[in-house]
């Protein structure tokens, strides 16, 4: 995850909470979702947060009830997590494949959304993370997973997505694909002291499938409770029924 974390750290941390639009409608937009899939509190009340950025599902899971852990690996994003949580939830700074990390947590919920996932080094970075996860998981408890699908190529123009604009900022996306991964680029022109200025900075992110991860749930003795598309992402809930 090194390229991945110098791309927060040096470009798209700072700005990650504007890009993502209203932090309270974004909450309650998941609050919403938690509640209508029955992912509310039901035995110890851990939630685990992995890749939690500034804490929108955190902090949804927290209203909701749940004792959240959160880890990321962005120190700006976690401070705008404390923040935003107000020392509701407990954060931890680091890799989520340091395993070391979680202690003897075991968590009845454990949510890993955003595209987390995509940003994990390779394909086996992805099955370990799943094992662990049901290592640690409670008897009965549930996983809840979101990525983008970027296995479908764009072509041409469209390669160029609009994701964020402002008076004094805007930010496009524009894909390269090699074979596992895409590279994402992320332009971002500011105003600054009345001049438009250019930032470029890209990353890497995993090209998976929802049936690809599926399998691998499966492969872990998790079961699947639903998968679907929810806008562009791909959105997966599964437990632990052994």
């Amino acid at each position: 995850m090194n390229k991945v974390k110098h791309h927060y750290d040096s470009h798209l941390g700072y700005i990650y909470p504007w890009m993502t639009g209203d932090f309270e409608d974004n909450v309650k937009t998941f609050e919403e979702y938690f509640a209508s899939k029955q992912i509310t509190p039901r035995g110890n009340k851990i939630a685990l947060d992995l890749g939690s950025g500034h804490g929108i599902q955190s902090i949804a899971l927290s209203n909701l009830g749940f004792n959240v852990t959160s880890i990321d690996f962005s120190n700006q994003l976690l401070d705008a997590l404390k923040q935003n949580s107000k020392g509701k939830v407990k954060v931890i700074e680091g890799d989520i494949m340091d395993f070391d990390m979680t202690g003897n947590l075991k968590p009845e919920l454990i949510v890993c959304m955003g595209d987390t996932l995509t940003h994990l080094t390779d394909r086996s970075d992805l099955r370990n993370l799943l094992k662990h996860c049901h290592d640690i998981l409670q008897p009965g408890g549930k996983m809840v997973l979101s990525f983008r699908d970027l296995t479908k190529e764009l072509e041409g123009a469209v390669r160029f997505i609009p994701v964020q604009s402002s008076e004094d900022r805007i930010l496009t996306c524009f894909l390269e694909y090699h074979e596992d991964r895409a590279e994402v680029y992320d332009i971002l022109h500011e105003k600054i002291d009345g001049k438009w200025e250019m930032k470029v900075s890209s990353y890497p992110k995993l090209r998976i499938t929802s049936d690809e991860v599926c399998g691998l749930l499966f492969t872990n003795k998790l079961r699947l409770l639903n998968a679907e598309q929810v806008g562009r992402m791909e959105y997966i809930i599964a437990d632990k029924n052994s």
